[in-house]
């Protein structure tokens, strides 16, 4: 055990499994609690016992795309799930949702209504799906709505007004917060409604710098990935190649150590060296341009 001190304890039992497990569990999604992500999940927790007010707070989780949103969502839903009472009613602390891709009020509503479990007909009138919704979210007690992809109100043009009236109705109306969550299109969608806007506590996920909270979420995932030896990924040597190769966003950290790691255990390598890194079939953020002109 002490030759492997390098991982997480549960991993080290995945070094026995055979390649095609070895390498689907470093595909997996894996769970790095660095500081900014444990701060938004602690503003979430806060919303969720906050008592029912005339003005209820909300929060804007805003952030560049892949750089963490939709993890820290997905994260806090997982802890939050549906109970059932001992008399069979649901107990729903959060509703978790996305803005469609061109949303207009109606569309809105049957989304609620579809991820609550409700079966309707999506061509009944807006009024009706509003108080379908209005009734299931106080029956299912939830308390927090979480809208992901916020920023697609941008797509909704002349419409965009309705659906934040909507939504600041429907917290009015059942003393609920709302979560929402999107890149930088979202602010300027609230943007068109002053008094809506002045009601959400802005969360940035902020561009990611070659720094020490950096290195930190290097080490801590270089734990989760099931290779034999050490691969000091937040060393020195390591570390500046990892940023230069994927930018500013960790998602495509996180794509790129997925990648790495699959390929280390493929060849037999059992560790992400600097060989590892520049052998990979990998397209940095700033070479789309250049694949789109060789097309």
């Amino acid at each position: 055990m002490t030759k492997f001190v390098h991982l997480n304890e549960e991993v080290v039992d995945v070094l026995t499994f055979p390649t095609p497990e070895r390498i689907e569990f470093c595909q997996s999604d894996r769970w790095v609690g660095y500081t900014r992500a444990t701060r938004i999940l602690e503003q979430l927790d806060q919303l969720l016992t906050y008592p029912k007010t005339l003005r209820m707070p909300n929060l804007l989780v805003v952030g560049r795309s892949g750089n963490g949103k939709s993890s820290i969502l997905e994260r806090f839903a997982s802890r939050h799930s549906i109970q059932i009472t001992a008399e069979g009613a649901p107990v729903a602390p959060l509703l978790h949702i996305e803005m469609p891709d061109t949303p207009d009020e109606s569309e809105l509503w049957s989304t609620i209504l579809w991820a609550l479990g409700i079966s309707h007909r999506e061509k009944d009138p807006a009024a009706l799906k509003k108080r379908q919704v209005k009734s299931a979210l106080q029956y299912a007690s939830v308390r927090l709505l979480v809208i992901d992809e916020f920023n697609n109100l941008s797509n909704a043009g002349k419409k965009a007004a309705d659906l934040l009236a909507a939504i600041k109705g429907l917290s009015n109306d059942l003393k609920i917060s709302i979560v929402a969550a999107g890149t930088q299109a979202a602010i300027n969608a609230l943007n068109s409604d002053p008094q809506m806007k002045s009601r959400f506590e802005p969360a940035p996920l902020d561009r990611w710098r070659l720094d020490a909270e950096y290195l930190r979420f290097l080490a801590s995932y270089e734990r989760l990935l099931p290779l034999a030896e050490p691969s000091g990924l937040a060393t020195r040597e390591i570390a500046p190649i990892i940023y230069g190769m994927c930018g500013e966003t960790i998602g495509s950290t996180v794509k790129l150590l997925k990648a790495a790691a699959c390929f280390a255990i493929n060849n037999g390598v059992e560790k992400i060296d600097t060989r590892v890194l520049k052998s990979l079939p990998w397209t940095k953020p700033g070479e789309w341009d250049d694949v789109a002109r060789r097309l």
